[in-house]
């Protein structure tokens, strides 16, 4: 059966009108001397261009059916804008899909009208561009902190739907990622298992720092060695054991400027009494298990043994470490070393020469009458010059000739000298 032909509606024609113009149909017609008011359909009379009272004649303008060739563009180019309108939707839903998914488009597709709400699209590659920053940030700060491995983790945790916050929570908290946070941040565990506060990481990091700047003062910024992670976990000894910034400046210019830069009688005095050479002073000073003030102690120690060394007399730690706990100094044990070593060959002497008489006077007294002002030992002192003064003026009723006959008296005695 042959295919209906589609009905084209007659191409219309111009009506002959006395109002018309070179064959153009008239559109209005010029109405007629006023008369009186009838019912009219609006129809045009038969057989005249003139309208029925009160009305105006008008001629429809038709299309032609579409048959015209301005009229097919027309309708081609509206299918045509459709089209890229479809098109374009689509292009839209796909974009927002990906972003917000990831790209990831497992669906069989959308339903046409089902595209997600531009609006909200834009909300979301807000939201994203935004956890991407955050992220890099974070990135940044852990690498600083040196922990630039974490940064896997992070991105797997953000991209699992965590906040920065909670991110960065699960690293410090969660046993499945905070391992390597842990090995960074250890002196905090130390501290914890000793049941001091944990440092924030400002805190820790601000610690280090200024550990760095004292060590790299004394020319030492290599002690805790050259890779950062031995000298991470060195410093984290010392953080652990409550070691401030002011305590480590203390113990460092202890251990340098009172021991190792002082004079070799000090820095002998040291070694013999605590067996630490020089090389060895500063690790000794930083020891976390020995407390600052034995330390200092130690130190006035080696300074009081070093001004007994520099004047040819013995020096001991016993002595030494009793008289830093007395309070005397390194200027002071200069100062009354001084005097001891003038006085005691001649207050030696007079004891040997009066030893039958139970009066003996050696260092130890001497130590004790000049740092201590001891009593019984400035009784001693005194005693030993009472008979030397007696003894040359004549009133032991023995005669200076017959002291100085004496067997207790010897070539080179300092007798006389007290």
């Amino acid at each position: 059966m042959a295919p209906k032909k589609p009905v084209v509606a007659p191409k219309p024609t111009a009506p002959k009108s006395s109002g018309g113009y070179g064959g153009i149909p008239a559109v209005i017609a010029k109405p007629a001397a006023p008369a009186p008011a009838t019912k009219s359909s609006g129809a045009a009379p038969k057989g005249g261009g003139k309208a029925a009272t009160g009305s105006k004649l008008v001629q429809p303008i038709k299309t032609g059916g579409g048959t015209s060739s301005s009229d097919k563009q027309f309708k081609e180019g509206m299918k045509q804008l459709q089209k890229d309108k479809e098109e374009l939707k689509k292009l839209l839903e796909q974009y927002n899909k990906g972003l917000v998914s990831g790209g990831d488009d497992t669906g069989d597709g959308e339903e046409e009208g089902g595209g997600e709400d531009p609006s909200l699209a834009y909300a979301k590659m807000q939201n994203e561009k935004a956890r991407r920053n955050a992220f890099a940030l974070l990135k940044d700060v852990f690498t600083q902190y040196g922990l630039g491995e974490l940064a896997t983790t992070l991105e797997t945790l953000m991209k699992e739907g965590y906040e920065p916050e909670e991110a960065t929570l699960a690293l410090k908290t969660d046993v499945r990622y905070n391992a390597p946070y842990i090995k960074r941040f250890r002196g905090n565990e130390l501290r914890r298992s000793a049941g001091l506060n944990v440092l924030s990481e400002a805190e820790y990091l601000s610690l280090e720092d200024d550990y760095t700047k004292t060590l790299k003062s004394y020319g030492l910024e290599n002690y805790f060695g050259i890779d950062r992670s031995l000298k991470q976990t060195a410093m984290a000894d010392v953080i652990g054991a409550d070691i401030s910034a002011l305590e480590f400046t203390d113990r460092v210019s202890t251990a340098v400027d009172r021991v190792k830069m002082a004079d070799p009688g000090t820095k002998n005095a040291f070694q013999q009494f605590y067996g630490i050479g020089e090389a060895d002073l500063v690790q000794y000073f930083l020891d976390p298990k020995k407390a600052l003030v034995n330390l200092r102690e130690k130190a006035t120690a080696a300074e009081i043994g070093g001004a007994a060394i520099g004047q040819g007399l013995a020096a001991t730690s016993t002595i030494a470490e009793d008289l830093a706990r007395f309070g005397i100094n390194r200027e002071q044990a200069q100062a009354g070393y001084a005097q001891i070593g003038e006085e005691l060959p001649t207050a030696g002497s007079l004891g040997r020469i009066y030893s039958e008489s139970g009066i003996t006077y050696n260092q130890a007294d001497a130590e004790s009458a000049t740092f201590k002002g001891l009593a019984s030992a400035k009784r001693k002192k005194e005693r030993l010059k009472e008979l030397e003064e007696n003894l040359f003026a004549g009133n032991s009723g023995t005669g200076i000739n017959a002291f100085t006959n004496s067997p207790y008296v010897t070539k080179g005695s300092s007798a006389g000298q007290f």
